[in-house]
């Protein structure tokens, strides 16, 4: 992991961002992102930076990120730090510059994580409370923990009007960060490094899950002790999957090898392979065009093909 140490100019943080993706890149460069295209990022990233004149609710948004952390820590008792930009240690222009590390140990954390915070007008702020984050924000915080290679992290919502922030508690998932990264590091080959300007087209956006419904921060024992098992269970689940996979294929390539459609372990178990058919389904234009000709629908049914499948069933 590469780390930049903090910059006291902010020209020079300015130059630092421009020299890769960011988390707040990450949603544009996905198709979500509704304040900015792909083309407004070209520009951001390989044309002279202009000096921006901070407004108001800039201003205000750094003055209350200050308690905003101060107020998530005394909620959750988890210990907040800053964290230098950091680059992703094998492309490194990935770029995470989140607003503060969550340190493992304190309110109940296990692990090191991420914690960004937004303090958003109040219209924002209820929007974001009744019905979760919304995929640019989701994919925000996704950079960041795939940038890090931190397991989760906390997106922090503040408006002094509604009292003490709402926090939304997010693990990494690594297909979406997969996703992203690829559209990320091709997008920074094909047009930022070479200076060749992206298509003005739409963009095709990615299928982000958001975080629907109306939050309710439920911060008691029970609700720890009943999360932590949860936890506890997924894991244990992926892991018996993963070994489950394993020894399937250990079976398969004995079979394999020995050149064996069938085995039976004596009392014990049985493999074998069954050929399945392929599924049927109708083409939809086809079928709403037969059902309105008067034509049968049967006709245009599309079969798939057949596949062979490999059964295992345990007699002990």
């Amino acid at each position: 992991m590469t780390t930049i140490a903090p910059y006291h100019d902010k020209d020079e943080w300015l130059l630092a961002r421009q020299s890769g993706f960011g988390g707040s890149d990450a949603a544009t460069i996905a198709g979500v992102n509704p304040y900015k295209t792909p083309m407004e990022l070209y520009l951001e990233k390989t044309t002279e930076l202009a000096q921006e004149e901070p407004t108001w609710r800039m201003r205000w948004g750094n003055i209350a990120e200050e308690i905003a952390a101060d107020l998530y820590s005394e909620i959750t008792g988890r210990k907040l730090r800053r964290q230098p930009l950091q680059r992703h240690p094998e492309y490194d222009f990935l770029i995470a510059n989140v607003d503060r590390q969550i340190l493992a140990g304190s309110g109940g954390v296990t692990e090191t994580a991420c914690a960004e915070i937004k303090c958003p007008g109040i219209n924002m702020y209820y929007k974001y409370k009744s019905h979760g984050l919304p995929s640019h924000i989701v994919l925000q915080l996704q950079h960041y923990l795939g940038c890090l290679k931190y397991s989760w992290g906390s997106f922090v919502i503040f408006n002094d009007d509604d009292g003490p922030p709402i926090h939304f508690d997010m693990e990494a998932d690594q297909e979406i960060i997969d996703q992203l990264f690829g559209r990320e590091i091709k997008f920074w080959n094909e047009h930022i490094v070479p200076r060749i300007p992206p298509d003005v087209i739409e963009v095709v956006p990615m299928d982000v899950p958001e975080i629907d419904g109306e939050m309710t921060i439920v911060d008691s024992e029970e609700w720890w002790n009943a999360a932590r098992e949860l936890q506890e269970a997924t894991s244990l689940k992926k892991t018996a999957m993963e070994l489950e996979n394993i020894a399937k294929e250990t079976v398969k390539d004995l079979m394999h090898r020995q050149e064996i459609h069938a085995a039976e372990v004596p009392d014990f178990a049985k493999f074998y392979y069954k050929m399945r058919g392929g599924n049927t389904s109708w083409k939809k234009t086809a079928e709403a065009l037969a059902k309105e000709a008067g034509l049968d629908p049967n006709n245009f049914l599309v079969k798939g093909k057949e596949f062979k499948r490999f059964v295992s069933y345990f007699t002990k």
